[in-house]
């Protein structure tokens, strides 16, 4: 099956699009105008209104910048959809539907939306989004720094933080929109200690229905905290977002992922049918309560978890509470401790977990936390009311011991016996009691069988859920509730989770070689798959279609998984932490070279917090022993698309594109020879905290083994 030939049939002819009505201004300002962190002198005003300042972070759907509000004259965050997105008239209506529903979220714990928008430059429509500037880190760069200075979060800040993500979610929830995306990447940490979500919408419009009507289920971006449902292919719910937030919390807690795996696919599978590992074997100072909170979250079924984030932020905040009184508890006693409320005594009390020290570790709360409860004041004679309901309890107990005797012979008598009409109806599962049914095991049985087993016993059915299923032609039963082999009354009802009989479509035979954008991610989304792109590093051009999982020309059930293998186009996920700077990727054009040629490639820095001082950046080539430099490139300031972007003017999220040369000495014996690179100033070079995806030598970080042939 040709896809341009299915892409003309699915998508039909574009829309012609509507002629422009603003523009984009080019406006050059000089280096003492712009604000700390620009990295250029040349800046773009969007609508005669927002001036773009320096670029904080790029990403594969949109830039975000740091830019300034004219006309409030106030500082902000301005997302730029990229051009592949904007190309898509469906794309692009989704996107700003959602941005509008995420501007009316108005919540302390999410970044604030102020504006929605398009501007026309040369033809082409550029949208954007404009919202609050938030200075700090996300949480996964957090995790990263604490991980490598030997600083994890405790219980207490984990818990803290979970519950004010879980606060402004529910928020979201209650207004009917969910995240869809939620990951360390899209908490934002202020330095005042407070939890901002952001990238509401833009996930959210990536995997959002067509207007045909069709399933669009493309998974992109980090598998890792994509809840079993949406790896499966089935539409996000706020259970959804729920399992988000306790992977998250999961990896604050235990330093880890619940579930690991290069492979995306692979670790779709794992969010579906694994176990994570015992948190309190990897965190001995999680405490029995918490894990099983943090397992309710993490259930496979969403019907198993907290139906939103609001449930679950209020079992954190009843788990802080009860921290905070078993701490109360462990001091050293002077009064009797007042009897507890009906209220306190259904929670689960929680096991010492390190004495008193445990809330001198605690970080600071939101003023939405309760404070705990004063101590009783000290007793100084017998407590009257105490002996009065020791004496009623004993008067209870008394009672109920003619009617234990009642009950007890009424099980004991055997009933009279009863004239049994001949039947051919086999003996029913029932108990000894007459009392109960057994519930027989449906899973592996069609529809029509489970029907008439039921209601051989007596029993109703309810289907309450249809899974697609391309391996069957009948309607079969997965699953059923209450389980098999457990006790029901006479005519209960079962209810069960019954396979969908769906058609198997030909994968296209044409897609490898081709390269991913909007137009085919749409066509295949509609054709019903669920679309899991996979990144590998490749030099072929960026999104080139490399592999395809079935290949070409098989049969795929509608909801089963596609997997696509796309380029890198040479780029490589380093991460290193060269603290207050990360060294994020680095990208090739190729892997092999000549003696003589020079090596070109870019490199992606970050901004931690600000720099404030003036480094230089080095590179060099080194023998394949890393004993000596060949060769060496020219030492000089950062810059930013060619443009002087000084270190000391780096404010925390400041993103610089840099570009390198660096020429192979002649005569080369043919071999691999490391490319490395760092930061120096007058005091040496700058440390690596951490190599992350790369190694070090001597606080140099190794980008790459370059091939000479």
């Amino acid at each position: 099956m040709n896809l341009r030939a299915l892409a003309n049939c699915v998508i039909g002819a574009k829309r012609l699009r509507n002629a422009a009505t603003s523009r984009m201004r080019e406006v050059t300002m000089s280096s003492s105008q712009s604000g700390a962190g620009s990295a250029a002198s040349h800046f773009t005003v969007l609508n005669d209104r927002y001036r773009l300042l320096a670029t904080l972070a790029a990403g594969g759907m949109a830039t975000v910048y740091k830019g300034q509000d004219t006309l409030l004259n106030r500082l902000v965050a301005i997302k730029l959809l990229r051009d592949r997105y904007a190309g898509d008239p469906q794309f692009v209506q989704r996107f700003r539907q959602e941005a509008q529903a995420a501007a009316n979220l108005n919540h302390p714990n999410i970044v604030t939306i102020y504006d929605v928008g398009r501007d026309v430059v040369s033809g082409r429509e550029r949208h954007y989004i404009v919202m609050e500037l938030v200075e700090g880190q996300d949480l996964k760069q957090a995790l990263r720094w604490r991980a490598a200075n030997g600083h994890p979060f405790t219980i207490e800040e984990a818990v803290d933080i979970a519950r004010q993500v879980c606060e402004g979610v529910g928020y979201a929830h209650r207004r009917g929109l969910v995240h869809c995306d939620l990951k360390p990447q899209n908490v934002m940490l202020t330095t005042d200690g407070r939890a901002k979500v952001t990238d509401f919408g833009i996930a959210r419009a990536y995997t959002a229905m067509p207007s045909t009507g069709e399933r669009a289920d493309v998974v992109w971006g980090s598998p890792q905290y994509y809840a079993p449902e949406q790896a499966a292919g089935a539409a996000p719910t706020p259970a959804s977002d729920v399992y988000s937030i306790g992977v998250m919390l999961y990896e604050m807690l235990a330093g880890r992922l619940p579930f690991e795996s290069p492979d995306p696919l692979r670790l779709a599978q794992m969010h579906q049918t694994a176990s994570p590992p015992l948190l309190h074997a990897l965190n001995p100072n999680v405490t029995p309560q918490l894990e099983s909170v943090v397992m309710c979250a993490l259930a496979k079924d969403p019907a198993q978890r907290y139906r939103d984030a609001d449930q679950f932020a209020r079992a954190l905040s009843a788990y802080a509470l009860q921290g905070e009184a078993q701490t109360l508890v462990n001091l050293p006693p002077v009064t009797p401790p007042p009897a507890p409320s009906p209220a306190a005594a259904s929670r689960p009390v929680p096991q010492p977990a390190t004495g008193a020290t445990r809330a001198s570790n605690r970080a600071p709360t939101s003023t939405s936390n309760v404070a705990s409860p004063p101590a009783a004041p000290a007793q100084t004679g017998p407590d009257v009311l105490l002996w009065l309901l020791a004496a009623l309890a004993f008067l209870c107990v008394l009672g109920l011991i003619p009617l234990y005797v009642l009950v007890y012979q009424a099980y004991q008598t055997p009933p009279a016996p009863t004239a049994t009409p001949p039947s051919a109806t086999p003996a029913l599962p029932i108990t000894s009691g007459n009392l109960k049914v057994k519930a027989p095991a449906l899973a592996g049985k069609t529809l029509e069988e489970a029907t008439r087993e039921l209601a051989l016993l007596g029993l109703g059915i309810r289907v309450v859920e249809e899974r697609p299923d391309g391996n069957t032609a009948q309607r079969v039963v997965l699953e059923q509730r209450p389980p098999a082999d457990a006790l029901v009354d006479p005519g209960a009802v079962i209810e069960v989770v019954v396979s969908k009989p769906v058609e198997a479509r030909e994968v296209p035979s044409d897609l490898i070689g081709r390269t991913l954008d909007a137009a085919i991610s749409q066509t295949l989304a509609a054709l019903g798959w669920n679309v899991v792109v996979t990144e590998v590093l490749d030099f072929s051009p960026r999104g080139a279609i490399l592999a395809v999982q079935p290949p070409g020309g098989s049969k795929l059930a509608v909801s089963e998984t596609l997997t696509l293998t796309v380029s890198s186009g040479g780029r490589i996920a380093l991460n290193v932490d060269m603290w207050p700077v990360t060294l994020e990727a680095v990208t090739l054009q190729r892997a092999a070279y000549l003696p003589g040629q020079a090596v070109q490639f870019r490199v992606t820095w970050r901004a931690n917090q600000p720099v404030g001082r003036d480094y230089k950046v080095g590179w060099y080539l080194f023998n394949p022993e890393k004993t000596s430099v060949l060769a060496q490139g020219e030492d000089r300031a950062p810059q930013h698309n060619g443009l002087p972007a000084p270190t000391s003017a780096w404010i925390g999220g400041t993103v610089v594109e840099d570009t390198y040369a660096l020429r192979i000495p002649d005569n080369l014996s043919p071999g691999a020879y490391p490319l490395a690179i760092g930061m120096y100033d007058s005091n040496g070079r700058l440390r690596v905290v951490n190599p992350g995806n790369a190694t070090a030598l001597d606080d140099l970080v190794v980008l790459y083994d370059i091939i000479v042939q």
